[in-house]
């Protein structure tokens, strides 16, 4: 059996998943706000991107871990054709840890700790950032080399989709983190700043897929994957 992945039409089907996301999260986030009607908690549940554990968790979960199989598939191709594979089997270790990252909100934790450790308010009241800013600075430093050896559209795909995961899960969260420390995270405002968080992180995950999926048919176009008994 072949297995073939179109990657316009992959990137739309993620597109069109996260695109009914952020509607069920709207609706969801009037629920709260302006319907006082307690069977709606159920939908409040299944579908706000603020809450653990119900389907948009699953679906970035599920994206992140496709995304790091999908790198892995380079990392082996180019490791039976004897080149540089390290950086990308790298790639998918890191997409694999953000993915059960999303699954035990292990980030969570470090917010407490933190916090205590070093007093942190306003922009930093969501203290995990501190961490993760630091690892990001490490991967880029490491990554920078990586980056200029790939083709110009390839980097220039994986940059895009870095800027738009990191606007999200970095920048957003800081700005959530004011809005959480100054109006509470029942406000409506802070509900506004973590769909538009949760929905770059989507976007950033769905680039990144579309970055592997053109890249290896770019880069392997005889490649076919084969599943025999």
């Amino acid at each position: 059996m072949n297995i073939e992945l179109n990657s316009k039409k992959l990137l739309m089907f993620f597109i069109s998943i996260i695109v009914f996301l952020v509607i069920a999260n709207g609706f969801a986030i009037i629920s709260e706000h302006f319907l006082s009607y307690s069977h709606m908690e159920t939908i409040i549940r299944l579908f706000n991107v603020d809450r653990e554990m119900n389907v948009p968790t699953l679906y970035s979960s599920c994206a992140m871990i496709f995304a790091s199989v999908l790198l892995a598939l380079i990392a082996y191709v180019h490791f039976n054709k004897n080149e540089q594979y390290l950086a990308w089997g790298g790639l998918s270790a890191i997409f694999l840890f953000l993915a059960l990252d999303e699954m035990t909100e292990l980030h969570e934790m470090l917010v407490g700790p933190v916090r205590s450790s070093l007093n942190t308010t306003g922009i930093l009241y969501f203290a995990w950032v501190i961490p993760y800013a630091v690892l990001l600075v490490i991967f880029a430093l490491t990554y920078f080399k990586f980056l200029f050896r790939l083709p110009s559209t390839t980097r220039n795909r994986l940059i895009l989709a870095g800027i738009i995961y990191v606007s999200g899960a970095l920048i957003m969260e800081l700005i959530g983190g004011k809005i959480a420390e100054q109006y509470g995270t029942d406000a409506l405002l802070y509900a506004i700043s973590y769909t538009i968080e949760e929905t770059l992180e989507m976007l950033g995950i769905a680039t990144l897929i579309y970055t592997a999926t053109t890249y290896i048919s770019e880069q392997f176009p005889a490649l076919s994957v084969q599943i025999k008994d």
